[in-house]
């Protein structure tokens, strides 16, 4: 992916978001015992955007052309080759990992696919509620519970579905699950990976 959009936000408003020439690289190598570097595939190549608070900025492009790449680089679950992520004021691609932990919860994401990103062997509510008890942001077991639920009915799910273990969910509603664990902190940034790809048609 290679862009450099206008900013977006306004005059006054300062960016949550600012990405500078991001660039990903991936290394070709060949050899088996001794291996040496032949070519880059570039997967993200100088890409620059800003986003304003409560702004919905969307990346469009073809399959393999880095949208997914751009996202996991400002989460930090791919290293940058190159460029700046400015957010809140941090540079998150130099940002030391004991600093880029207590940001976390306020940058969440939603994958593309949610079984996979999803315990197999935990409850849906223990999913959903876990972030919520790792950040201590309502160390109530009760309060935390409601709050589950309250969830799970904001993103179209029945709360008995708490109970359930994804396996015994669509995708659809697994989807969801994962949209309603990604909204559980109130994080000031969302990255999503094709969030609804799976939601079923009455949405």
């Amino acid at each position: 992916m290679s862009a450099n959009p206008e900013a977006s936000v306004g005059k006054d408003e300062e960016p949550i978001l600012r990405v500078q020439n991001l660039k990903k690289y991936f290394p070709i190598t060949e050899g088996i015992l001794i291996q040496r570097k032949v070519a880059d595939v570039k997967a993200v190549d100088g890409v620059s955007f800003e986003i304003a608070p409560g702004e919905t900025l969307g990346l469009v492009g073809e399959s393999g052309c880095g949208k997914t790449t751009t996202g996991r680089c400002i989460l930090r679950l791919e290293e940058p080759t190159e460029g700046q992520i400015i957010f809140q004021g941090k540079d998150l691609a130099t940002l030391p990992s004991a600093e880029l932990i207590a940001l976390r919860q306020q940058i969440q994401v939603i994958f593309q696919d949610p079984y996979s990103s999803l315990n197999p062997r935990m409850k849906i509510g223990d999913i959903i509620g876990e972030p919520i008890k790792v950040h201590g942001v309502i160390p109530n077991q009760k309060e935390r519970d409601e709050r589950v639920l309250e969830l799970l009915r904001i993103c179209g799910l029945n709360p008995k579905f708490a109970d359930r273990y994804p396996h015994e969910m669509s995708g659809g509603q697994l989807q969801r699950v994962v949209i309603a664990r990604a909204i559980a902190l109130n994080p000031s940034l969302i990255i999503a990976d094709e969030p609804v790809s799976a939601l079923d048609v009455s949405v």
